[in-house]
């Protein structure tokens, strides 16, 4: 079994909330249909040590070319029995839906949308506290934006007019959280408004080497950008897991799987 880390942030904001201070926000992402025990067990027991208010999933909790679903669709089924789950799509739901394996997920997916889980799916929902409330946004990043190894184009950009026509207006006087999967969009995630952005995708970079950080991205450059850990832009901040499984590299060195807590803080002037 490989153990798991808690990686523990502390976020701040001015405008977050009275009601929501100490609000206890549970991230995990790119399962990959991994099972940490049967069941998943050691995962489920140390999402319940934290009992966090909410669970974000940043995507990719199956993997898109892999026949055991199960493993995720029953992990679901436990989170959602006792806490909100929120979730997004990643690259590999993404591929699921393609022809080649629609007909294999059809059932997975028939199952996940039966679930009390919240999926966003560029779109918006506000989670209520008392009277107050914080702004929750998924945005679900097209397929063509995940460049791989055999790509010709690799750096891709954005379109800088993406989260604009794909989200909900922004309030920027209110506490604005982002799930998106990849985190190499970063400065637009920034622009567009975002207080609080949750990414994984890139596993931490597989191989960790020490000072250096991550060693690959998963379309195969080195040394990624963003690869783990808090960022900061301006007033945005990102936070990026190393998440929980692997897809076609399934090896990790010095880069154990985690789970994400995060506590927010109403932060007085």
């Amino acid at each position: 079994m490989s153990k798991l880390e808690i990686a523990n942030y502390i976020i701040e904001n001015k405008k977050i909330p009275d009601e929501f201070n100490d609000f206890v926000i549970v991230q995990i992402s790119d399962l990959h249909n991994k099972s940490f025990g049967k069941n998943n067990i050691h995962l489920i027991n140390e999402i319940d040590k934290i009992n966090p208010h909410v669970i974000f999933i940043t995507g990719d909790i199956i993997d898109g070319e892999n026949k055991n679903f199960q493993v995720s669709l029953n992990l679901l089924k436990y989170l959602t029995n006792k806490y909100k789950v929120y979730h997004i799509t990643g690259n590999h739901e993404q591929k699921a839906l393609v022809k080649k394996y629609k007909d294999l997920y059809k059932e997975y997916f028939k199952e996940l949308y039966s679930l009390p889980a919240v999926y966003l799916d560029n779109e918006k929902i506000q989670i209520k506290k008392g009277k107050s409330y914080i702004n929750l946004y998924g945005l679900t990043i097209p397929f063509k934006y995940y460049k791989y190894l055999f790509d010709k184009d690799k750096n891709i950009k954005l379109d800088e007019n993406l989260l604009q026509n794909s989200l909900p207006l922004i309030n920027r006087n209110e506490y604005n959280i982002l799930l998106v999967h990849t985190p190499f969009y970063f400065e637009e995630y920034e622009k567009w408004g975002a207080d609080l952005i949750l990414a994984g995708h890139v596993h931490g970079g597989i191989i960790r080497l020490p000072i250096v950080g991550g060693l690959l991205s998963p379309n195969r450059h080195f040394f990624p950008k963003y690869d783990l850990g808090k960022y900061d832009k301006n007033d945005s901040t990102m936070i990026v897991t190393k998440g929980l499984g692997g897809s076609k590299v399934l090896v990790r060195i010095n880069c154990k799987p985690e789970i994400v807590k995060i506590t927010l803080k109403s932060k007085h002037y």
